[in-house]
């Protein structure tokens, strides 16, 4: 039985379910290639790791006012992490290089329905890890596939480091990139807003706090500061940058850093500190494997790539029904258990089609 719209809408918007510390994202180019990385910072922890395999037929449950539904498959594998559950990802890498992450923006409002088939944010994304690999294709996609369901705005950024933000403000659907982005970075205020403050400061320094605007404005300064160097300096300078937005206490319960160039996915989080790495290039994505998963939080350090294991269901679900008691207690455990068994019923596109 497909779930219905509302109930995916909260799922979709897990992290959401009470007020949230800051988070933050940021881009630069090393030696010509994407470097990426992201603050989750929320009271809830827990996180789960996916291996996100090609060639898989996915479809939405919402219509659009012509009655079609999202219908698409897989032609990328990806890695993501998601604090809500399976397919719903909060942030991630695909094979391709193509990178994004989640952050709040309370002055989101989704475009009206109309003839596009829509698809709830975290599964828009997963979308596009799917199926794009560039920036100007994500802008196509947007296109085709309308997001709802959201109260987020998001950073996404290409292997050769083409950068874009998306915001839905005032009903419509933004896509700000290009010369319109010259600070790739972003926080949990409008791009535009950050953007205006950080150029008013005339040189001053940038404020300690941790406001959206000061924390840009930090970001802007280390990325206005980075030179080329190795693949390993730029990912812990990323990872310094983080650690200079990150929230007080332990409320930042992971950090990322991709390396798109290297097509490594770089992790620590505050229940283990010691970064571990996921390298896209020894998966194998294929549809006749299984998809794979891990705990974010496992007391790994270097290469984990080998950790993972098969998909499990009572895991998966575990995760989904604990997210549920602390961000919509209101929510029975017999609907999550539909809505994961909506994403279970994902399968291989039979060859030839």
């Amino acid at each position: 039985m497909k779930p219905k719209k509302l109930v995916l809408v909260i799922l979709a918007c897990l992290a959401l379910g009470r007020p949230a510390p800051p988070c933050s994202s940021l881009a630069f180019v090393n030696n010509g290639f994407l470097v990426f990385g992201a603050n989750y910072d929320n009271r809830f922890a827990p996180g789960q790791i996916f291996i996100n395999r090609r060639n898989v037929r996915k479809f939405g449950w919402e219509q659009g006012t012509t009655g079609r539904t999202a219908e698409w498959v897989s032609r990328y594998g990806s890695v993501t992490i998601s604090c809500a559950g399976y397919q719903l990802a909060w942030g991630g890498m695909n094979e391709a290089g193509l990178c994004f992450s989640t952050m709040l923006l309370t002055e989101t409002r989704v475009p009206a329905a109309d003839a596009r088939a829509p698809l709830v944010g975290a599964l828009w994304w997963q979308y596009m890890l799917d199926t794009c690999a560039t920036i100007d294709e994500v802008r196509a996609s947007a296109k085709r596939v309308r997001i709802s369901g959201t109260e987020d705005h998001y950073f996404v950024c290409d292997r050769t480091g083409n950068c874009a933000v998306v915001e839905c403000l005032g009903g419509r659907l933004i896509v700000r990139d290009g010369a319109s982005l010259p600070v790739k970075a972003l926080a949990n205020a409008p791009y535009q807003a950050c953007l205006v403050h950080q150029r008013t400061r005339a040189g001053a320094p940038a404020g300690g706090s941790y406001s959206s605007f000061d924390r840009f404005s930090r970001l802007a300064d280390g990325l206005a500061k980075f030179k080329d160097r190795s693949e390993s300096a730029a990912v812990s300078y990323a990872f310094g940058l983080l650690a200079g937005v990150a929230a007080s206490g332990d409320q930042t319960r992971w950090s990322f850093v991709c390396d798109s160039g290297a097509r490594v996915f770089y992790l620590k989080t505050f229940e283990n500190p010691r970064v571990r790495f996921v390298d896209l290039k020894k998966i194998d994505f294929s549809c006749e494997r299984p998809t794979a998963m891990l705990d974010a939080h496992t007391g790994l350090e270097g290469d984990i790539t080998g950790a993972f294991h098969d998909y499990s269901h009572e895991e998966a679900l575990a995760h989904m029904i604990l997210a549920l008691k602390y961000f919509r207690p209101e929510i029975q455990e017999e609907t999550v258990r539909q809505v994961l068994a909506f994403f279970e019923s994902f399968s291989c596109q039979p060859a030839g089609k």
